[in-house]
């Protein structure tokens, strides 16, 4: 529909987006419009849709609920709505004018809430258009009851941008806000999607286009991992060796977490790098021998890793194009200074994981002055160890807890959640909206390092290894949900994926 890019925004910064959209000719009723077509278009996907209730209020967000009865109509959805309040605004006004017709049923629920009730019991959709974006504040006690019905609801729930009760910027949410399964952001991503607890009311979160040019959003507070990143992978000549698809050294593992090791490495080499060098304890690479023929080893000490290993692990590291250090080595004063050994005797991409982050607690500073060429890859409870920051206060903000990080250490950031948020030195800010639940389990932290390790020892900058890495491995458990339920879907299994999925979904060879 349009030249779109993704972006996070507050609600200031939307306004000013659908601001210059209208000087530009496209007109807000025309936005309105467009936001019931897209939103309608994926409420129905399933085709098993026939029955729709629509809670309205008197803002714009309203309007939208209006232009979704009309979209879902033409769909032969059978469609209620429910009003709040009557439509307050000129937009909501003329958008219920011209769409009334479509609706089937429209109840009044300060008149006659036990009709409202009776329409919730036997919807197959319900869709929140009550407030969108302008919410700030609580509920009235009213909708509290209205929402706790919808949520006793057997019906798909969707919000239209945000879920009402909860604040596009900040994040916050009244505590009975509507409960959604899915929340269909309009134009953007809001900031308060991302922060808790308002992303606990929005479920699975989709962008729809809109009709809003990329060039609309003058201000914005960061950019959405997508497709488009993939580009930069480095494409595969017919007339190549192993030497063009890089070497990356893998400093990972202990006698008591050998599968760290094994996760990391087989993410980096179906990434596609071309040789990939395990260094870490005998019982580990003689584990990983077993199972994984294409890897390199360097066995070192037994048990742990210890820096008496120093001077091997930088002549290893001599020939890397890139290094992943941290992925279950355990958390001593070995470790660190294993990692301040490499950092001296090497000048390419070092990504740091898990205890190689740990590690730094006691030695923050020594971050700086890095060249650029660190990245962290943090959890939030390892975030919160290295930065001081506590987590309630990180998760209210992680857009601005990554980038003062970044900016303020020299490095590059992945701050790993269900949305993981990338910050680079100078400031600049992505979001990663792909993955899903399957991901909450132990190893995905150490197959997302060796995924984005593989990149960058492939000649891939790190800002785009780190963001691609990200886009690439929430897809694919995506991809591995399409047909599997989540609960069984295992991070190592995911990597395996890879191949299938650049080449059918972005045409990858």
């Amino acid at each position: 529909m349009t030249d779109l890019k993704k972006y996070t925004v507050t609600s200031a910064q939307m306004r000013l987006a659908e601001e210059e959209c209208e000087r530009r000719g496209v007109s807000c009723a025309a936005l309105m419009r467009n936001a019931g077509a897209a939103a309608a278009e994926v409420i129905t996907q399933s085709g098993r849709v026939k029955t729709a209730v629509i809670l309205t209020g008197g803002g714009n967000n309203g309007g939208d609920g209006f232009a979704l009865a009309h979209g879902l109509k033409e769909k032969g959805v059978l469609t209620a709505v429910i009003m709040v309040c009557l439509p307050k605004t000129d937009l909501a006004r003329d958008c219920y004018w011209q769409y009334k017709d479509d609706i089937d049923e429209c109840v009044s629920y300060a008149e006659d809430k036990e009709a409202a009730f009776s329409l919730i019991k036997r919807a197959d959709v319900i869709a929140d258009c009550v407030y969108g974006t302008g919410f700030h504040g609580e509920l009235k006690e009213e909708l509290r009851e209205l929402f706790s019905a919808c949520g006793n609801s057997s019906a798909v729930r969707y919000a239209l941008d945000i879920p009402s009760g909860c604040s596009a910027s900040d994040g916050s949410a009244d505590k009975c806000s509507f409960k959604a399964d899915v929340t269909l952001a309009l134009g953007a991503v809001k900031t308060g999607h991302l922060h808790i607890p308002c992303s606990s009311f929005c479920g699975d979160i989709k962008l729809l286009d809109i009709g809003i040019d990329a060039p609309c959003y003058k201000e914005y507070e960061a950019v959405i991992c997508d497709d488009t990143l993939i580009s930069c992978l480095k494409k595969r000549e017919r007339i190549t060796h192993k030497g063009s698809f890089g070497r990356l050294l893998c400093v990972a593992g202990s006698e008591n977490c050998i599968g760290a090791a094994y996760m990391a490495v087989n993410a980096a080499l179906k990434t596609g790098t071309g040789i990939v060098e395990l260094a870490s304890v005998r019982e580990v690479t003689q584990a990983v021998a077993v199972n994984l023929h294409e890897c390199v080893l360097l066995p070192l000490s037994s048990g742990k890793m210890t820096a008496d290993s120093a001077d091997k692990l930088c002549k290893a590291a001599k020939g890397a194009s890139a290094i992943v250090f941290g992925c279950g080595m355990g958390n001593s004063g070995d470790t660190y200074l294993l990692f301040k050994a490499l950092l001296q005797s090497t000048d390419c991409p070092i990504l740091l994981d898990a205890d190689g982050i740990n590690s730094l607690v006691l030695h923050i500073d020594d971050l700086k002055d890095n060249g650029g060429r660190l990245m962290l890859t943090p959890h939030i409870k390892e975030f919160s160890r290295i930065s001081g920051i506590d987590t309630d206060v990180i998760l209210k903000d992680k857009l601005k807890a990554a980038r003062e990080f970044a900016a303020r250490f020299g490095v590059h950031l992945l701050l790993k959640d269900a949305y993981s948020v990338y910050a680079s030195p100078c400031g600049f800010t992505a979001v990663n909206m792909s993955g899903n639940a399957a991901l909450a389990k132990g190893g995905s932290g150490d197959t997302l390092s060796g995924t984005i390790g593989g990149l960058l020892a492939q000649g891939v900058n790190i800002g785009d290894a780190c963001m691609t890495g990200a886009y690439l491995f929430g897809s694919s458990a995506e991809y591995a949900a399409q047909s599997r339920s989540m609960s069984g879907i295992m991070p190592s299994e995911l990597p395996a994926l890879y191949p299938y999925l650049l080449k059918e979904r972005f045409g990858v060879k």
